[in-house]
């Protein structure tokens, strides 16, 4: 199996930004006495250590390899000289091993919007943000041109006035999809939580009514299956339950589709169609992470979001000053982690996508049937880890041993795994043997890879699947190791490439 061109592209790039483990031209050196060579090319950066340069020849500048033989027979002169006190490479340094959050974006009402650090989104986003995943919002339509969120829609219907116009006149419509897809980083309002996904806006009411029938739900249920939505959020309550609106649930989940509803505001019972046992049914929580006072709560119900006082798109452009509430605003940041998680792992069903939202929520107050959402550890697991049992290995005497941890994956992924040294990148193969990556390419260790549950394990060292690595003769330096996913039927890399630092003294 070969990346496809997204994947050796986003490859590519990411190990362009890495740092190859030292300055090739550079040397750290101490001088006793605080003396130094006569002529020495470098500078001072106190306490009697200097920066001096290599001296690389052109050619030697246009080789990797050549650059660190001329940079190792150098620190051995260095070395060698008893005026010195050390000599050694000017390593680069990283920071990392899992994906480092992305900054504040600079939305300027994100800083009103608490929720999104509550759920982990800053952390998710570094993985994940729904790209090339429609969310069908079916509600009061969206606002067509709003700033924060026009470039994210697609064209819709309006189910309510029986025209192609899915333009809101109400207002629920457009803050709900802000949740799910406002814009982000374009200094304009606020973030949505999935910020790279499309929103198909599909509009129930008639004018700017607060009411809708159940034909015109049902109706846009179907109009979304047939629009290819990956998802359907339905913050909307129907007075009774309706096997018209059943039936037009049954049909988008047979077609693969994840319906996310609404418990329903100012009762006791779950509303309808959030009752319903093949959707996602969402409680709203507070800051407190406790149930809200207005949601509906019962055994239906499969996660809970925020769903206090949260600031979103209004009609006619601009964001909220004053926060809403209500489950109508839990359930499309369930819907806006569905579509995240769905462009992680896209063959995840409903049963698949509850279990892993509980599993990696966050516990609430006096509830033990469900958790929180928690967006960024929902999307850190699923990618996979390699773990080195200690980050500081003496070449000399240490051997090195990591550990392992798979992702569930309905499958079939590859899984790709390489070492990053001072001296190139190298590509760890089903056989236990390496490849140079500059030279060979890239090869997977594990060709076609699913599980219905994690895998843990030991990749190197005793009861491994490869004995621990000895690693006398090799340089000291900075090290990392490095695994991506690959979807093995469309060649593209899933999530970013993770890595796991290690240094050789």
């Amino acid at each position: 199996m070969k990346f496809g061109p997204a994947a050796v592209a986003a490859l590519w790039w990411i190990t362009a930004q890495a740092a190859t483990g030292l300055v090739p031209d550079e040397i750290l050196v101490k001088y006793r006495d605080g003396g130094s060579f006569a002529g020495a090319a470098g500078r001072s950066i106190g306490h009697g250590v200097r920066v001096e340069s290599v001296g690389l020849s052109a050619t030697a500048r246009s080789s990797k390899r050549a650059r660190n033989d001329a940079l190792q027979r150098r620190l051995a002169t260095l070395r060698a000289d008893p005026r010195v006190e050390y000599a050694e490479p000017n390593w680069y340094g990283q920071f990392a091993a899992l994906p480092t959050p992305v900054t504040a974006p600079n939305d300027p009402k994100f800083s009103s919007q608490d929720w999104l650090d509550k759920v982990g989104a800053r952390q998710a986003w570094a993985i994940a943000e729904g790209r090339g995943v429609t969310v069908a919002v079916v509600d009061s339509g969206v606002d067509m041109s709003h700033p924060d969120l026009r470039d994210n829609l697609l064209p819709g219907f309006d189910f309510g006035d029986n025209d192609g116009d899915p333009q809101d006149q109400h207002g629920h419509g457009t803050r709900v999809a802000a949740v799910v897809a406002a814009l982000r980083d374009n200094a304009l309002g606020g973030s949505g939580l999935a910020a790279k996904a499309k929103v198909l806006p599909v509009k129930i009411n008639p004018n700017s009514s607060g009411t809708f029938t159940s034909a015109a739900v049902a109706e846009s249920i179907y109009y979304a299956v047939q629009k290819g939505a990956r998802v359907i959020n339905l913050s909307l309550e129907i007075d009774n339950d309706t096997e018209t609106v059943k039936n037009a649930v049954d049909h988008a989940v047979a077609a693969g589709v994840i319906v996310v509803a609404a418990a329903g505001n100012q009762g006791i019972e779950v509303s309808f169609p959030a009752t319903l046992s093949n959707v996602i049914a969402v409680a709203s929580s507070t800051a407190d992470d406790a149930i809200a006072m207005h949601s509906r709560n019962g055994p239906e119900v499969a996660i809970a979001a925020p769903g206090e006082n949260i600031r979103s798109a209004k009609l006619g452009g601009g964001f909220d000053d004053v926060g809403q509430s209500g489950t109508s605003f839990a359930a499309p940041a369930v819907s806006a982690a569905v579509a995240a998680l769905v462009e992680v792992e896209p063959r995840f069903d409903r049963a698949h996508i509850v279990a892993r939202l509980n599993a990696t929520g966050q516990p609430l107050i006096g509830e033990t049937r469900y958790k929180r959402l928690d967006i960024g550890r929902l999307l850190l697991d699923q990618l996979p880890e390699l773990r080195p049992r200690s980050t500081v290995l003496n070449a000399a005497t240490d051997s090195l041993q990591v550990d392992f941890r798979l992702p569930q994956h309905m499958g079939p992924v590859d899984l790709y795994a390489t070492v990053l040294t001072p001296f190139g990148e190298f590509a760890l193969t089903a056989d236990g043997g390496w490849r140079d990556v500059a030279r060979q390419g890239y090869r997977p260790l594990l060709s076609g890879y699913a599980s219905p549950a994690e895998q843990t394990g030991i990749l190197f060292g005793s009861g491994g699947l490869f004995p621990a690595l000895r690693l006398a003769g090799l340089p000291a330096g900075a090290y990392r190791w490095r695994i991506a996913q690959v979807d093995a039927s469309r060649g593209a890399l899933i999530g970013p490439v993770v890595e796991s630092p290690f240094t050789l003294k």
